[in-house]
């Protein structure tokens, strides 16, 4: 099976993953774009560096800024389908999430640790011998037949009466008498206001999920299985949700939060006017002939006891049994170094960067702090190229923090307020 990768596409990643707005500023009277449109090819057909590590090789074609349409307004999330339900996104989320906000899965790296395991290189050994047992004839007692009861039973004399027996009590029983209505015509909400999820497809992000501090690739295959990368290679199987997201890459499905106002309708409706009474009637009881069995003097059973009787018999007595002498020969061990995965990788939900919430000024910050950190960004020009991204993706992995996509929460670690 061949090995499967987080795919990178475009190099623009938060700003066309879903384009959900943050809202605009108040008091200006105009909208403008988040960031420049970016002409040229980001890798003209050239594999990146993850691909030339040896994983499947990736290539990206040229990638602009999106454009916002003029007719869209202030904190609009962008077209996309509508689902109310969000099937894909965990019930935090929904509870936590504000309007035209933007959410994705991100892949959380898994914990791993050095330990040291006692290997056996020599077992232990036994030299065994066996005694034979010790036995001599005894007698003994044992029942030939064992004590038991003789029973005599004796019936019981009865007769037979028949008497009257009540079987269903006299009772009121309640007649129900409908209501009256009349017609009246009201105005009736259709559909309350409501918040909807809308949903948009994300957009690779150029970049590959790497370890912490040396940033070598992570292997994947389409059936969840990773390779993580070290001084020992460690094989994990993840869960569905993993092998969902590996297949899927780092484009996951975004999700944006939208207000929707309330819909109303006339209706005509049945108004109760005298409510519903109950009138009582009276039900006789229920009486029937019954035959019923009258014990003149009550059955008994006599009881007689009967002794057992014993007999005679040799057996064997055994005086020391069988056993086997052992004399056990210490085993020899050896102490190795191994790696264990003491989490598994898996998928989290995160606010991502959307076209609302991200300026060329902010992204220039994030080139800025990620340069100060020994990262190269590339030119420091407020654009989202693949090295900033790959940059990013080195430092999310050093960080702990979770790989894919441009998360609120790493822009943050940085010290670049997003909010």
């Amino acid at each position: 099976m061949r090995n499967w990768t987080l795919n990178t596409g475009a190099s623009l990643l938060a700003l066309a993953v879903v384009a959900c707005a943050a809202g605009a500023v108040a008091g200006e009277a105009t909208t403008r774009p988040v960031v420049k449109p970016v002409s040229g090819s980001v890798l003209k057909d050239t594999p990146s560096a993850y691909g030339a590590s040896g994983a499947q090789g990736v290539y990206m074609g040229e990638a602009k800024a999106p454009v916002v349409s003029p007719s869209a307004r202030p904190g609009d999330c962008p077209a996309g389908a509508v689902a109310g339900d969000h099937p894909d996104l965990p019930a935090s989320v929904v509870k936590e999430a504000r309007p035209n906000q933007c959410y994705t899965r991100l892949m959380k790296a898994p914990v791993l640790e050095a330990y040291t395991e006692r290997e056996i290189v020599r077992p232990e050994r036994f030299e065994t011998y066996t005694v034979e047992e010790k036995w001599r004839w005894a007698e003994r007692q044992v029942v030939d037949k064992p004590a038991h009861v003789r029973r005599e039973v004796i019936k019981p004399v009865t007769r037979t009466v028949v008497e009257d027996r009540v079987v269903q009590e006299g009772y009121w029983s309640e007649e129900p008498v409908p209501p009256v209505y009349e017609k009246r015509v009201e105005s009736v909400m259709v559909r309350p206001a409501r918040q909807e999820w809308v949903r948009s497809e994300g957009i690779a992000t150029g970049a590959a999920l790497v370890t912490p501090g040396d940033h070598q690739p992570v292997r994947y295959r389409a059936d969840g299985m990773l390779t993580w990368p070290g001084k020992d290679p460690v094989v994990i199987q993840g869960g569905l949700e993993t092998t969902e997201y590996l297949q899927k890459g780092s484009a996951q499905t975004v999700w944006c939060l939208k207000e929707v106002p309330a819909e109303y309708r006339r209706v005509e409706r049945l108004v109760e006017v005298a409510p519903a009474t109950v009138r009582r009637v009276w039900v006789k009881p229920r009486i029937e002939k019954v035959e019923r069995v009258i014990i003149e003097r009550e059955g008994k059973v006599i009881e007689e006891p009967v002794a057992a009787t014993y007999r005679t018999e040799k057996y064997k007595e055994i005086l020391s049994p069988a056993r086997t002498e052992t004399r056990r020969i210490e085993p020899e061990y050896r102490n190795v170094e191994k790696t264990r995965v003491v989490k598994a990788p898996e998928p989290v939900w995160r606010e991502v960067l959307c076209e609302r919430n991200t300026t060329p000024d902010k992204v220039k910050a994030i080139q800025v702090a990620l340069k100060q950190r020994g990262y190269d960004p590339g030119p420091v020009d407020g654009t989202l190229g693949t090295k900033t991204v790959a940059a990013m993706q080195k430092f999310q992995a050093d960080q702990g923090l979770p790989q894919g996509q441009i998360s609120v929460e790493a822009a943050e670690a940085l010290g670049v307020k997003i909010h």
